[in-house]
């Protein structure tokens, strides 16, 4: 009967060793790839995901795709945008409707200052939405 349990054994051992993990497809943060942040040298899509802000008023736009969320200090969670998407010359134009008010949100490349950093960032971006109308910074998600 030894023969048997060891037998047993070693098969219920096999079974609950998971497979080999291969590496080159697991993200180097996990955390920041659930947070839709890119991998360094992940280049993707070209302006796929952004995020966009600006001060006076302060404001953010993160898209990914063709969807946008619109926050501010006073609205941290924001709101949901879906948009469609086209290209523009050197960039791209997000346009749509939220509850009866229209958005755009257009990012394009460029040199862009925050005005309040002495960062430079590469993107530049308008956003109307309804009565809002901004103008900010922008850059890839890392």
């Amino acid at each position: 009967m030894k023969p048997a349990v060891a037998l047993v054994s070693l098969l219920l051992a096999a079974c609950s060793t998971p497979p080999p993990v291969d590496a080159s497809r697991v993200p180097a943060n996990p955390e920041a790839a659930q947070m839709g942040k890119r991998a360094a040298g992940d280049a993707g899509d070209p302006l796929r995901v952004v995020r966009i802000f600006g001060n006076e008023p302060f404001w953010n736009v993160n898209v990914e795709g063709d969807r946008l969320v619109y926050s501010t200090p006073d609205d941290p969670a924001g709101v949901r945008l879906q948009g469609r998407r086209r290209a523009i010359p050197g960039g791209v134009e997000i346009t749509g409707s939220h509850d009866g008010r229209a958005f755009v949100l257009t990012v394009a490349q460029g040199e862009c200052s925050d005005g309040m950093s002495d960062e430079t960032y590469r993107l530049v971006a308008t956003f109307r939405f309804g009565d809002i109308d901004v103008s900010g910074c922008g850059e890839a998600a890392k």
